[in-house]
């Protein structure tokens, strides 16, 4: 049996737990990894546990969410595929990545963001995804036209954040 969802050549994926809950608290403990999400406040345990549980049963009802993301069974953060403004209202669905501090500049986005692009685009057949990262957050903008996303607007995620809106079609 596989241990994984989704592999590239470097990182394994896996389905959330959850036993993931305190690498997802540890992963957003760091403020300068949180800085750009949401009000980039940290949050309380039980705030993650329950987004936790969320992406859980979204993965279950979906066949899609955020995964752990392991590099020689290191975990090194969570990335994947949600509703936009992880509201399963949304018809847009959004990729989504945070890392640890101590694996950024290594390339790791751009290899999950692609791997993921094309999961969804090719696998769920996907007519289009969507990114969506602050305006200061030039790394993210950077990783999102690495990959083949073209900016498509100003946008208020939630309708208080200002974000640039990416999207990718098939």
């Amino acid at each position: 049996m596989q241990d994984y969802f989704l592999k590239t050549d470097r990182l394994t994926m896996r389905i959330p737990t959850i036993y993931s809950l305190d690498n997802w608290y540890n992963l957003q403990l760091d403020a300068e990894v949180i800085k750009y999400l949401g009000d980039g406040n940290p949050r309380a345990k039980l705030e993650i546990e329950k987004n936790l549980c969320k992406t859980i049963k979204h993965y279950h009802q979906y066949n899609f969410s955020f995964f752990d993301i392991y590099e020689n069974n290191i975990f090194i953060g969570i990335a994947g595929l949600f509703h936009l403004e992880f509201d399963e209202k949304n018809e847009d669905i959004e990729i989504g990545y945070v890392l640890h501090k101590k694996f950024w500049g290594k390339g790791y986005a751009t290899e999950l963001t692609k791997k993921i692009i094309h999961h969804g685009l090719y696998k769920l057949k996907l007519k289009y995804l969507v990114a969506c990262c602050h305006y200061d957050n030039t790394s993210s903008s950077k990783v999102m036209l690495k990959c083949g996303m073209k900016y498509l607007k100003k946008y208020k995620y939630k309708g208080i954040y200002n974000c640039d809106l990416y999207q990718i079609k098939v």
